[in-house]
């Protein structure tokens, strides 16, 4: 014969109530501890910061900022990035900074990719100055770091134009307004 056993629905939620509030809180730590990371890594304003410190002496907290504008996502981290800064409150600091910079002229490879142009019968429709809020400068330095993987010299643009993808950042700096214009393009 079988038997039924009264069920108390409120006494078993109860009991149930505690353990799942418990396991939740502990995914949501887990989910915020494992996340936190990812996000910092994929995040390249986040890595421009830190590039833009560690290979062009420059930390944007210091400085005016004008423009900047990041268009990285996805999961490949595809995108640009641009920054503009205004270091007229902090000439001297910058001289130091600039002092093994190139002179402009940008290079024939860096004009191309930059500005747009013709060479050896190839038109280059780059409109990356423009999209970066860049005028034409004609005094001031400028220095390139290719982060292109197998590149021996990441100051080298040589091989900058024979390629499917880039990745690379280049800082022009104004003298005549003591701008920056940074600029950084990964895809």
């Amino acid at each position: 014969m079988l038997s039924l056993v009264e069920f108390d629905g409120d006494k078993y939620m109860k009991k149930l109530i505690k353990p799942l509030l418990i396991a939740l809180l502990v995914c949501s730590i887990c989910i915020i501890v494992i996340e936190i990371p990812l996000i910092s890594i994929s995040e390249c304003t986040v890595l421009s910061f830190d590039e833009l410190s560690k290979y062009f002496g420059f930390n944007k907290s210091e400085f005016t900022i004008i423009a900047e504008e990041d268009t990285h996502g996805g999961f490949h981290g595809d995108g640009s990035y641009y920054l503009i800064l205004d270091c007229s409150e902090k000439k001297e600091e910058v001289e130091v900074i600039i002092n093994d910079w190139k002179p402009l002229p940008l290079s024939e490879n860096l004009q191309l990719m930059m500005y747009g142009g013709e060479k050896d019968g190839m038109y280059y429709h780059s409109n990356i100055a423009e999209d970066a809020h860049w005028p034409i400068i004609n005094n001031g330095v400028y220095k390139f770091i290719d982060r292109h993987s197998g590149v021996v010299d990441q100051s080298d643009d040589t091989d900058l134009l024979n390629r499917y993808s880039y990745n690379f950042s280049i800082a022009v700096y104004d003298l005549d307004t003591n701008t920056l214009y940074y600029y950084e393009l990964d895809t």
